[in-house]
């Protein structure tokens, strides 16, 4: 049974949380008083309220999720969908199946026993991002537990955590150092073990026209193209012994100047078995090589005209790696390791091979160069030939490491190596998936009060300083600037958060030290001066880390980390933003204000990585929390209800989290992508949106209400039904809304009474009006799309606000190409279902009323939300295939094409289309964006105004005008 603040019980009557924060940011445990503990102010579903993550720092703080309770609605209906999904996952019965899951390559990466199956997807056996999903679960078990306060959630979650520390304890009890060697100690190169390979010094070759390497070598298995040594001055010269070239090839000695063409060689038909020691040596005398193995002559190349000498002073030397990423790493145990700087005798190789307790065999020293021994822990080879060429051992562990892959993963990440993602030596975003992991051990501990999670991420953090702080900021930097490999999630954020935990005034020190570490500083500098660097770079990779920038800020006040995350914010949004609220093609940001590049059927359709909304969320929604600006609302709105929204299929399953990892957004293609379940629609299990899409999806009633720091105010922020529970004003507070579907909500306290001032959101598609009554009475605010109005009272149960905001269709604009544009009916981004692969030409100018509304283009059809245009069928984008096996074809965007400056039937023959402004308008565009328009009158006057700009820049003529102005005119009967 997992340890938790109070006792399980005490915990369900909601039992204040015992252990109060370390630092002044901190996991808010904001309870109601005892007095309030029996009032009629509203049980707080699975006990005291746990928000998670708050700072003194905030103007703006949120309640816990279960503060918040869903209403019937479409958010629910998909919540509720992935409810279904944590429950029962995988569908065999067995509550425990499903964890076990997520455990298995845990289990199996610690030598524990493992029973079952892993997930699937990207977490299976061998995988690069293996035991990241398993992270995204935890999240996803805690949110379901403090939204619904079902006990089965938590087991499930104290089981996993329980596990992972059995895990944990495993791996500190691996041998991080030595193996049994063929004398005393050896190296066991690649993984498992930490080790890597071996760097020689510089210059070893100096001089050496004869030579003789011999080593004692243990293959683990059977590698093609894995070397044994290198001396290398660049991939063109080089001296290598591989130890196994093929299946007809065993090792291979080869020593070239002027690259793989040009290499001399001799090759052994005899292979080195797996599971064993075998002594290997080459030697090169008098223009002749010999390759041996266990002391035998295998081939001879009697022509040998390059010596080591020829190839230059080497840089580039090492026992287990190549110059080359195409080659693995050796994955051997390897043992006294001897260069000599003359040919040795058959007779002394024989020697050498067949020794049993003098690793010299008796071999007259003369002539030895080096002779590398691993008897030592550490990273030092020691050089017992007396020369003081001493070697390093590449890869260290360290105690704390909890992953399902071996750590050698992180340091192939690391410098010397810095590995892409690809290549037999790949990496994949290791960092990534250790901020995963660590954030579903957090949100256990702050959702549910897990007290067992905090050891082990303890435990967790001094392993990641112990790793960080051994690199120099430049080895750091070349990290985080390596494509996909690099990217460490927000492990800054998780770092500052558990700073916040420790009573250890040094080890809180430490934390915060190892989250500035994950500063890209490159990007950091240019965002904080507002260069704008974003092209090309992977999106998800560098969203992430701004989320911690801002808990750093919290934490140390330090004013750049705000400064980075706010201006980084401003570069995505709306700069890089499709209408659906997503970023990037292909996971890469474009040039700024590039939305519509690639919107061909030909292109790459992999848009909008559901990941991407995730981040931008989470930024976007703590940058509200500093500063409350209503713009950020909008945007949060526009991605949470569309592209989150739409990223859940509209249909139940208890074995696939059914998410979408892209989504298209060029004409007429489907949620289908490609072949591979990772890219394409409704993914299973074990990809980063599959992740991010379980924790989505599960948290909804999040961002409704926020309140002030002093508890005077609440934000109502999203028009969701939902009831908020708040037991320090003693208030409960009901949102009833049919919203999306009607522009109107209305709160009704329900219990409690008090001064609050409401701070009412007016979103920015708020165009047509928006009223506020209190009891039936009109408050006559002042509202503006894109605000916040706010009603101050004394409330008491009973009280109603309701508020009005008449919803219209409206386009949304590619920034690049205003012509290309999409409908939105209030927040709601309305897709074109048809499946023709180019854009769709609409018209709608000829048809506008005063009020400046599409609608009198646009019909309702019969199914709610749904509408017909231009003979075309609109329907929500969040409609998500509802129906198994069908994939609807839908058109994000289309072409709008007005070629005549026309009000109503008065046309003026002047071009509209052809002539644009210097941002991309029309003129009808530039007149109809004041919209509404009260009487004929205000709009002639906007035509007017419009008009003569346009005269004055050169656009019209003075005749023209004058042809629009009388146009206008006329229309007063029309309009």
């Amino acid at each position: 049974m997992s340890k938790r603040f109070s006792r399980r019980d005490a915990l369900r009557m909601g039992a204040m949380a015992a252990a109060a924060p370390a630092a002044a940011s901190a996991v808010a445990t904001a309870v109601a008083p005892a007095a309030h503990a029996d009032t009629g102010a509203g049980a707080v579903i699975g006990g005291a309220p746990r928000p998670g993550w708050t700072s003194d720092t905030w103007e703006v703080a949120p309640f816990a999720l279960n503060q918040v309770t869903l209403g019937d609605g479409i958010y629910k209906d998909k919540r509720d969908r992935m409810l279904n999904y944590a429950r029962n996952y995988p569908g065999t019965g067995n509550v425990l199946d499903g964890p076990d899951r997520m455990l298995h390559l845990f289990r199996r990466n610690a030598g524990l026993p493992a029973p079952g199956t892993w997930p699937g997807g990207w977490d299976t056996p061998n995988h690069l991002l293996r035991g990241h999903f398993s992270g995204h679960w935890m999240t996803m078990l805690a949110q379901c537990w403090a939204a619904t306060g079902e006990e089965l959630f938590l087991t499930k979650l104290d089981y996993i955590v329980a596990e992972l520390a059995k895990v944990q304890d495993a791996l500190d009890q691996r041998n991080l150092g030595r193996v049994a060697g063929r004398f005393g100690q050896a190296v066991q190169l690649s993984d498992p073990h930490p080790n890597q390979f071996v760097t020689l010094p510089a210059g070893l070759n100096t001089g050496v026209t004869d030579v003789t390497f011999a080593a004692w070598v243990r293959p683990v298995a059977n590698q093609t193209n894995a070397r044994i040594l290198t001396l290398a001055t660049s991939t063109r010269a080089y001296v290598a012994l591989t130890a196994r070239i093929s299946d007809t090839v065993g090792p291979r000695f080869a020593i070239t100047v002027d690259g793989s063409g040009a290499e001399q060689r001799i090759d052994s038909p005899v292979q080195l078995p797996v599971g064993t020691w075998s002594h290997v040596a080459v030697t090169i005398g008098g223009g002749t090589g010999r390759l041996y193995v266990d002391g035998a002559e295998v081939a001879v190349n009697p022509a040998m005209t390059v010596t080591p000498a020829a190839v230059g002073a080497t840089v580039s030397n090492w026992i287990g790696r190549s110059t080359s990423n195409d080659h693995a790493l050796l994955n051997a145990a390897v043992d006294e390791v001897q260069l000599h700087g003359r040919a040795l005798s058959a007779a002394e190789v024989q020697a050498l091979a067949t020794a049993t307790t003098d690793p010299t065999g008796g071999v007259d020293g003369t002539g030895l160069l080096a002779r590398w021994t691993f008897d030592a822990e550490g990273q030092a080879a020691p050089d017992a030939s007396g020369h003081g060429r001493d070697a390093t051992i590449v890869g260290t562990g360290y105690p704390g490491y909890l992953a399902a892959f071996p750590e050698g993963q992180f340091i192939r990440i690391e410098p010397p190596m810095v590995q892409p993602n690809s290549g037999p030596n790949a990496v994949w975003a290791v960092w990534y998936t250790h901020h995963k992991i660590m954030r579903g051990l957090l949100n256990a501990y702050d959702l549910t009060g897990n007290e067992d999670a905090l050891p082990i991420l303890f435990r967790m953090g001094e392993w990641v300083h112990s790793r960080l702080s051994a690199l120099t900021p430049e080895g750091r930097d070349s990290m985080w600037n390596t494509y996909s490999a690099g990217e460490a999630g927000s492990m800054n954020e998780v770092m500052a958060e558990l700073a916040s935990h420790t009573s250890d005034a040094a080890q809180r020190d430490r934390f915060l030290e190892t989250a500035k570490m994950f500063t890209f500083s490159t990007l950091f500098n240019a965002t904080i001066n507002d260069v704008d660097q974003l092209n090309g770079r992977h999106a998800n990779q560098y969203m992430a880390p701004n989320i911690g920038y801002l808990r750093i800020f919290e934490h140390t006040g330090e004013e750049q980390y705000h400064t980075a995350a706010r201006n980084f914010w401003g570069m995505v949004v709306p700069h890089r933003t499709f209408s659906n609220g997503g970023a990037g093609r292909s996971e890469h940001f474009r040039a700024r204000g590039d939305i519509t590049s690639g919107f061909t059927s030909g292109s790459d359709p992999r848009h909008a990585e559901t990941c991407c909304a995730y981040n931008m969320l989470r930024l976007t929604r703590n940058l509200f929390f500093i500063e409350p600006e209503p713009a950020f609302m909008d945007f949060y709105e526009k991605a949470l209800h569309n592209q989150i929204m739409s990223s859940r299929r509209d249909i139940d399953s208890v074995t696939n989290t059914e998410v979408t990892y892209h989504q298209n957004m060029w004409p007429g293609r489907s949620r289908r992508i490609g072949t591979f379940v990772e890219y394409s629609r409704y993914g299973g299990n074990g990809s980063c949106c599959n992740g991010t899409g379980v924790e989505s999806h599960t948290k909804y009633q999040e961002t409704v209400f926020f309140r002030s720091g002093d508890g005077s105010a609440l934000y109502l922020n999203l028009f969701i039904q939902a009831t908020l529970t708040w037991p320090e004003r003693g208030f409960v507070i009901t949102q009833e809304t049919a919203f999306p579907a009607a522009g109107s909500t209305r709160l009704r306290f329900v219990s409690g009474s008090g001064p609050l001032d409401l701070k009412l959101r007016v979103p920015g598609w708020a165009k047509q009006g928006y009223t506020v009554a209190v009891n039936g009475k009109d408050q006559k605010v002042d509202a503006t799309p894109t605000s916040y109005v706010t009603v101050s009272r004394v409330w008491q149960a009973g009280d109603v606000v309701d508020i009005t905001m008449p919803l219209s269709f409206w386009v949304d604009k590619a920034i690049n190409d205003k012509s290309v544009q999409s409908i939105m009916y209030g927040p709601t981004l309305m897709v074109v279902r048809d499946a023709n692969t180019t854009y769709r030409q609409f018209s709608f100018f000829s048809q506008l009323g005063l009020n400046g509304d599409l609608a009198a283009s646009i019909r309702p059809s019969d199914a709610s939300m749904h509408f017909t245009t231009h003979g075309y069928l609109l329907a929500p984008y969040y409609v998500a295939d509802p129906v198994p096996g069908e994939f609807n074809a839908y058109h994000p965007y289309f072409k709008r094409v007005e070629p005549e400056i026309v009000f109503r039937s008065q046309r003026t023959g002047v071009p509209n289309d052809a002539v644009r402004d210097q941002q991309g308008e029309t003129f009808l565009d530039r007149v109809w964006e004041a919209a509404p328009f009260a009487t004929h009158a205000d709009l002639v006057r906007r035509v007017e105004a419009v008009s003569q700009e346009w005269v004055d820049a050169g656009r019209h003529t003075r005749r023209q005008r004058q042809d629009i102005l009388i146009a206008a005119a006329r229309s007063k009967s029309e309009l």
